[in-house]
Formats: structure tokens, C-alpha cells, sequence
């Protein structure tokens, strides 16, 4: 068979990430801040987009806002964004988009310019090195990740930090963040201590003693006697050295030198770091507890402009300069294309949001405890979306409730591996218990990997000893053995 080039002509189907698909994955993976900065940015761009509250008046009859694209009823005049948009293709981001594409109008890399930098002429790179500075709650959030394994302990340690004053001390109450979450204040106290090991030194104590304490403690200088000094910070103060040295029990030279490392420290840990202390989340959904027992989800719009597409001042310009209607019509469908972009995002975020409230009811009825296993798969199939949207509906996402302000992510779990019981338990619960009972041993009483599978058995929870054991390891908790020495001791 001889070897001859030829032409031949092949029709065939492929999908490509256009540009209109990439703005729109975009914008549904942003935070509500990082969606706000970008809707600002076009609307200075985009003559035909204006905010609501710049108009004055209320809008004619004929131009859509976000709230238009609740009907069924298409839009009366035709735009050249697509009338769906649709989340569903399962494309790689950083494939091209320069295949059966040219149109350099829909461009918005400018959204990132945060990320990826600029080259605007008026940049300024002293003022964009200060606005990237770490805040205090990125740092703290940078310590938790590496200090605590599990998401229970994280959400714990999260909230934690929302009771952070400017100054670095503790001002929450441990007992009613117990309550709020059904477990225990001595949870809850372990988690504090752990976090007052974070830097800065003193940060998360309670009042200034726990603060000069812990700092002491990380010098290594609190001895029995700056101990005795620290209960009597009041005749510090009142600098009544004669009766500080008979109450430590020490001559004045040593008084003199535990003086000297206290006047070392620091007693507002937070006033020495360059980062800044106001960091906000907020929410992207509200969840509200109604009189007959049900929820209501509801999206927070407050954060995001309600913005309108002026079309009489497109038709205006359009009749009056010819060489300009393919730059309005670029504006035109660019804005046409944000606003359904947009609703269709909100709309995305409730749907999700409202099916993990349905199938979490439990978590809000009863606590951490109740929290059942949840994929993202489970809600993609419910919805009838792909995996991948609902992936990157609750990134970055915050939903605030009754029992606290939660990130979308932290309601989806793994069921207990080798669980034969009830299949709505997840392995949060299942180790929350496992925790627990070894929380309240006693020195006579040590708990062996089999005696507490038996006890869990006794409750409905029927798993293996060595997924105990499993368990156990993961919450970094010691074995029967080494507990039975450190209680004795």
C-alpha cells in the first residue's frame, strides 16, 4: 500500500472554554468581596452599567436589572451573551481560549490584577506592597491549619478567634461557645490553651496575668517565685517591694530581676505586629430558624451593588455617532452578560446552600454530634449539577446561622468506613465520641481501643477496635497504656 499525502475533510464536536464560560466560573468561585471589587472595577469601564442608588429614580419599566431574570420571559432585546450559562462542562481553567474565539472584548483578566499584577502606569508598588500586609486572622488561620488535624477542631479554633480583641486578649465566654455547640467547656478550654502557644507570645489570654504568664513561660523564666510574684500584681503595682520579697520569699536582687523580665514583656501582644486586626467574613448566605421549627435560607445582597444597564443612553449614542456602535454594542453585551452571570450565581449558591440546611437539619436541631456524612457528589446529584460546580459553589462561601458563622465546606464529611449501623453518622461524630470517653476516664478506670468499640456498640455505633485505634491516632490521643501511666503520675 503506497504512502500518498492527501486532503481530507472531518466534521466533528468539540467543547472549548469560551470566554463567556471562563467569566462565569470566575465569578461564581469569588468571595462576595472579591466579587464586589470586580463588579466595581466594570462599572468603571462600562459607560452602560450604573448602580441603582446613581440613578435617582426608579428604573424604567424596560431596563433589566439581576432581580428581571426571575421570569421565564426572555429579555426584549437580544444581546450577544448567551441566554444560559452553563456550569456544567467539566473544563480544565487554564486550557486556551484563543481556538474559534477572537473577540478580545470579553477579556477580564483586569479582575485579577490583585493576583497577578498590573501594568498600569499609575501603579503604585509601595502602596500595593502595604494593602497586601497579613492580617492577624490569616496568620492565626496559618497556625491553626498546622496546629490542629481535625475540622472539629478547627471550626472550634475559628471561632475562638472571632473573640479576639484589638489588643490580643480572650473576651469570649468558653461556657456558652460549649453551649452554642453542644460539647463540652473543657473542650473548649483545651482548645484555647492550644492557642495560646500561637505568636505572638501572650496572644488569646484571658487577663493580663494568664498574658505576663504565658510569656514568661515561653522565656522560660516563670519560676515558683515570679509565680508567687504574679498572684500579687496588685503590690506591683502599688510598689510594695518589702512585702513582695516576703511573700516569694526572696532577696531584692532576685525581686529586681523578675521585675526586670516582666517590664520585658509585652501586655498587649497584638500591639507590636504589623498586621491588621479588622478582617471581616461575611456571610454569603443567612440561615434563619422560623416559630414552626423550619429554616429559612436567604443570600446577604447587602454586600453586592444592584446594578442597571442604561439602554436609553446607549440608543441615544448610538443614533448620534455611527462610529461608535460597535464599541456600545461590546459594552452592551458585556453588561447583559455580568447581570445574568450574576443571578445565575445567586441562584446556584441558594440551591446549594438550601440542600445542605435540608440534609444538615440535624446539626442545627442538635449540635456537632448530629453532623451527618455529606459529598460534594450527594448534592450535585440532588441538584442534577456537576461535582465540580458544587466544588466551587461552597469555596470561600460562609453560611451564618444560629449556632455560628460556618464556611460551606465544613458541612461535608466521610461516613465511618467499616459503620454497619446507622448510616447517617459521620466520622466527626463517631471520633467526637471516641473523645469523649476518653475525656472522662478515671485513673481507675482506663478505656482499651475494644472497651470503647463495646461501648460504642451499646449506643448504636458499630465499628472494628482498630478503626478505633485509627481514630484514636488521628486525634492524636495515647493508648490505653501510656494514659493509664500519665494518670497515675
Amino acid at each position: 500500500m503506497a504512502l500518498t499525502p492527501r486532503l481530507e475533510i472531518r466534521q466533528s464536536q468539540s467543547l472549548l472554554m469560551t470566554p463567556q464560560l471562563r467569566q462565569a466560573i470566575n465569578l461564581l468561585q469569588m468571595s462576595n468581596l472579591e466579587l464586589s471589587e470586580a463588579i466595581n472595577q466594570e462599572l468603571e469601564r462600562n459607560p452602560l452599567l450604573e448602580r441603582e442608588e446613581e440613578t435617582g429614580t426608579e428604573p424604567p419599566n424596560d431596563i433589566p436589572t439581576i432581580d428581571d431574570y426571575n421570569n421565564d420571559a426572555a429579555p426584549a432585546e437580544e444581546t450577544f451573551a448567551p441566554d444560559n450559562i452553563d456550569y456544567e462542562s467539566n473544563f480544565d481553567d487554564s486550557g486556551s481560549d484563543s481556538a474559534g474565539y477572537q473577540d478580545a472584548a470579553y477579556d477580564w483578566s483586569d479582575y485579577n490584577r490583585g493576583k497577578h499584577g498590573t501594568s498600569d502606569e499609575d501603579f503604585d508598588y509601595c502602596e500595593k506592597k502595604a494593602a497586601a500586609t497579613t492580617s492577624v486572622y490569616e496568620l492565626l488561620e496559618r497556625q491553626i491549619s498546622l496546629k490542629f488535624q481535625q475540622p472539629r477542631q478547627k471550626l472550634i479554633a475559628n471561632l475562638l478567634c472571632e473573640q479576639l480583641d484589638a489588643a490580643g486578649y480572650f473576651r469570649g465566654d468558653t461556657a456558652q461557645i460549649a453551649n452554642r455547640l453542644h460539647t463540652s467547656e473543657t473542650e473548649i478550654l483545651n482548645i484555647l490553651s492550644a492557642l495560646q502557644t500561637f505568636e505572638p507570645d501572650g496572644i488569646f489570654a484571658r487577663d493580663l496575668k494568664e498574658c505576663l504568664t504565658i510569656q514568661l513561660k515561653e522565656k522560660n523564666r516563670y519560676d515558683p517565685a515570679a509565680a508567687l510574684l504574679m498572684e500579687h500584681l496588685d503590690l506591683l503595682a502599688a510598689r510594695n517591694f518589702k512585702e513582695l520579697q516576703k511573700i516569694c520569699g526572696i532577696c531584692r536582687e532576685d525581686l529586681d530581676d523578675i521585675i526586670a523580665d516582666i517590664k520585658a514583656l509585652n501586655p498587649k501582644p497584638l500591639s507590636s505586629c504589623n498586621f491588621d486586626i479588622t478582617s471581616y467574613v461575611i456571610p454569603d448566605v443567612f440561615v434563619r430558624r422560623l416559630i414552626d421549627g423550619s429554616y429559612r435560607v436567604e443570600l446577604n445582597n447587602m454586600s453586592l451593588p444592584r446594578l442597571l444597564i442604561n439602554r436609553a443612553y446607549y440608543a441615544e449614542i448610538a443614533a448620534r455617532d455611527h462610529s461608535s456602535r460597535r464599541y456600545l454594542r461590546e459594552n452592551l453585551s458585556r453588561a447583559d452578560f455580568l447581570v445574568k452571570a450574576m443571578h445565575q450565581r445567586a441562584t446556584t449558591i441558594l440551591r446549594v446552600s438550601e440542600e445542605i440546611v435540608r440534609r444538615q437539619q440535624d446539626f442545627f436541631e442538635k449540635g456537632i454530634d448530629f453532623l451527618k456524612p455529606l459529598a460534594l457528589k450527594d448534592v450535585a446529584y440532588a441538584l442534577e449539577l456537576h461535582e465540580s460546580t458544587v466544588s466551587r459553589v461552597t469555596s470561600r462561601k460562609y453560611m451564618h446561622t444560629p449556632r455560628g458563622l460556618f464556611e460551606l465546606k465544613f458541612f461535608f464529611s466521610q461516613a465511618a468506613g467499616s459503620y454497619i449501623g446507622d448510616e447517617e453518622t459521620s466520622t466527626l461524630a463517631i471520633k467526637h465520641k471516641i473523645k469523649q470517653l476518653i475525656e472522662n476516664e478515671t485513673p481507675e478506670n482506663i478505656l482499651s481501643d475494644d472497651a470503647i468499640a463495646a461501648l460504642l456498640a451499646a449506643e448504636g455505633t458499630r465499628i472494628a477496635r482498630r478503626t478505633v485505634a485509627k481514630y484514636r491516632e488521628a486525634l492524636k490521643l495515647p493508648s490505653s497504656a501510656e494514659r493509664k501511666r500519665q494518670k497515675r503520675r
